[in-house]
């Protein structure tokens, strides 16, 4: 019975004692953060520490003790604090940029440094990433350290130190945000296209243009000993792509290639002459035509920053194939230029649609 007894009294002991030494919650003060940028909001704060510990670890002294180190966190929980600071503190506005803050570290620690004196550290650092539909964007990092001295039982110091960090913290990430985000490509609210087409020529290569059409000199590969054909031109489209950002958007310039390698083009001799030569052109001008086609479908598009080059890729690929369909479907029409009946009728098909597309 006694020894039961005594267990009681000290179970009693050890619920007192804490209750006596601890130190209240920090609380927090909110308020509002004077930010200069309305185009972003915090949409969401995710406690990234280790085992979220509780945030400060303070020196006490009490009647009777010896000056001991206490934990103690932020009145309400110190992720909800921080957290509901932060979203008090920075206007919301859903249709701005999405900002998604990781507290990586808070931490208040302290040393004595005297009798009744104690020097301190409050450390802070926050992950700041934008939130896209996919995922997050890492964008920048804030890290601060205060170092702080105080009397033993004074704890006035701590709450307007922390709250000084975190409004800084606030209005770093503001500060960045206005440098950048006229020029990375990050942050880019839009996508404007334009094309252009790659006209400059080469030895070996022609590049289409309408006043520079094919003749039989651009021809220069060997007629290979295995092909049944006379004449063949090897025909190809692509782009080049130029990328600048203006004022938030992302400027594109695709520069079109049409082009016949000169040294892929191969013509026998005894078919050198305007019919032949006029069949191998239209094979350059269906190239031409589904290049068109390529920009106004790209024109018509959506594009967004996060999936621009997603979009060109796929099209540009869709109509790679479209364009290796209609040179097969010319030739089988046409029996490669011997059908002059159907070879006048794709003649009339070419020149209507470059007529339409050039002028």
């Amino acid at each position: 019975m006694k020894k039961r007894l005594l267990f009681l009294v000290s179970l009693m002991v050890l619920a007192i004692l804490p209750s006596a030494v601890l130190p209240d919650p920090i609380r927090l003060i909110h308020g509002k953060t004077i930010l200069s940028n309305p185009d972003f909001y915090i949409s969401k704060v995710k406690d990234d520490r280790i085992g979220q510990p509780l945030i400060a670890s303070l020196y006490l002294s009490k009647p009777g003790l010896k000056p001991a180190i206490y934990q103690t966190d932020l009145q309400g929980g110190g992720f909800e604090a921080i957290r509901n600071f932060i979203f008090n503190g920075v206007v919301k506005n859903p249709s701005a940029r999405p900002i998604v803050i990781h507290i990586k570290e808070c931490e208040i620690t302290e040393s004595l440094t005297g009798v009744n004196r104690v020097s301190g550290s409050m450390v802070l650092e926050f992950q700041f990433n934008l939130q896209k539909e996919w995922g997050e964007v890492s964008l920048t990092q804030y890290s601060a350290s205060v170092k702080y001295t105080r009397s033993i039982n004074d704890l006035s110091i701590l709450e307007p130190s922390l709250r000084k960090m975190l409004s800084s913290s606030l209005k770093h990430f503001d500060a960045w945000i206005n440098k950048e985000s006229s020029k990375n490509i990050q942050l880019a609210k839009g996508v404007n296209i334009s094309f252009s087409d790659y006209l400059v020529q080469h030895p070996d290569t022609v590049y289409y243009q309408s006043s520079r059409p094919l003749v039989w000199n651009d021809f220069r590969e060997k007629v290979p000993s295995s092909s049944r054909f006379m004449a063949a031109v090897s025909t190809y489209m692509g782009y080049d792509l130029r990328r600048e950002i203006k004022d938030g958007i992302i400027d594109l310039n695709l520069s079109m290639k049409v082009f016949v390698p000169k040294s892929a083009s191969w013509a026998s001799s005894g078919i050198k002459n305007d019919y032949s030569l006029n069949h191998e052109q239209k094979h350059f001008d269906l190239v031409k035509i589904i290049a068109e086609k390529f920009k106004d479908k790209l024109r018509s598009e959506k594009l967004n920053p996060d999936n621009y080059e997603g979009i060109i890729n796929v099209e540009y690929l869709e109509f790679y194939r479209e364009m290796n369909k209609l040179q097969t479907r010319y030739d089988d029409e046409t029996s490669h230029g011997m059908n002059k009946f159907k070879q006048a009728e794709w003649n009339r098909r070419i020149e209507n649609e470059l007529s339409a597309i050039l002028n």
